[in-house]
């Protein structure tokens, strides 16, 4: 009996600390590392940008407490709460009251910061012109510090590189380019130009070998989808699931939808996280807010 008893004690107890485990386990665990070193503040900008209703409208105060003397709602409420007064005294965000109750909204500083992590994701607001913008240059070899650097920036302004001495964004050339090119005193090295189609290719294969990490990702996104039923069954799992995916997702360059392979498994990703709704999601968040 008692053996018995031993039995079903350790199949539950290995029930509930159940992890995930995924077959490219070591990839994902890459991407964690990248993700714990954000910033908190960049990680909750970003999660209030891309996943907006999440946060809408802000939550009410818990109610009374119920027969055993738990208040529901009460641990989200207070991480609620931390995040509200860490971001607002950084003018990162403000809230107004509407139709649909007290609301929060990301402040012009705090989408600049957002925009300069992902530049691109400025063309998920409306439709792509279909026009690059094509960076090429020539140093020699003694100049390959300055030249480092500039490739380093232009791809941080949301370039990718096809090639070695080739970088392509969907962007305009806005402002933060023209200054890079002009500050770098680079211009004898350097031709820009505006272009509808690149080495004879599809705008999709451009972007593939621009930003190969795509690939990468959406083989992560697929693996996540794989275990969703699994999650949405153990709610023990879901805090594991939403650490995986917030950390994948903080990877992703934003590409424009035009530019994302036919079988992207991105937005469909994106859509089972917010199903999963808020709860236990700020935990999740604001684990080292600071």
């Amino acid at each position: 009996m008692a053996n018995m008893t031993n039995v079903a004690s350790k199949k539950k107890s290995s029930q509930k600390s159940s992890p995930l485990k995924f077959q490219n386990q070591k990839l994902f665990e890459k991407y964690l590392l990248g993700y714990a070193a954000l910033p908190s503040y960049k990680k909750v900008l970003s999660t209030m940008i891309k996943f907006e209703r999440m946060y809408q409208p802000v939550f009410k105060r818990p109610g009374y407490p119920d027969l055993l003397g738990h208040i529901k709602g009460t641990n989200e409420w207070r991480s609620y709460k931390r995040m509200q007064v860490f971001l607002n005294r950084r003018d990162l965000i403000s809230t107004f009251d509407d139709v649909r109750g007290r609301r929060l909204v990301v402040t012009s500083r705090g989408h600049k910061i957002f925009y300069e992590s992902y530049p691109l994701a400025k063309l998920r607001e409306k439709p792509w012109d279909g026009v690059w913008t094509v960076v090429m240059y020539d140093f020699p070899e003694k100049e390959r510090v300055e030249r480092n650097a500039l490739r380093r920036r232009l791809m941080q302004l949301g370039f990718g590189s096809p090639q070695i001495s080739i970088l392509v964004s969907p962007l305009s050339i806005e402002e933060p380019i023209q200054k890079l090119l002009e500050g770098e005193e680079v211009a004898e090295q350097v031709w820009t130009l505006r272009a509808e189609r690149i080495l004879g290719m599809e705008n999709r294969e451009v972007a593939q070998k621009a930003w190969p990490v795509i690939s990468e990702l959406n083989t992560l996104y697929t693996e996540l989808l794989d275990v969703v039923p699994k999650v949405k069954k153990n709610r023990n799992l879901r805090e594991e699931w939403r650490v995986y995916f917030l950390a994948v997702n903080a990877a992703d360059p934003y590409l424009p939808f035009e530019l994302l392979p036919k079988n992207w498994w991105g937005e469909r990703c994106e859509q089972e996280f917010v199903k999963l709704g808020p709860v236990g999601f700020f935990r999740t968040l604001l684990r080292k807010l600071g």
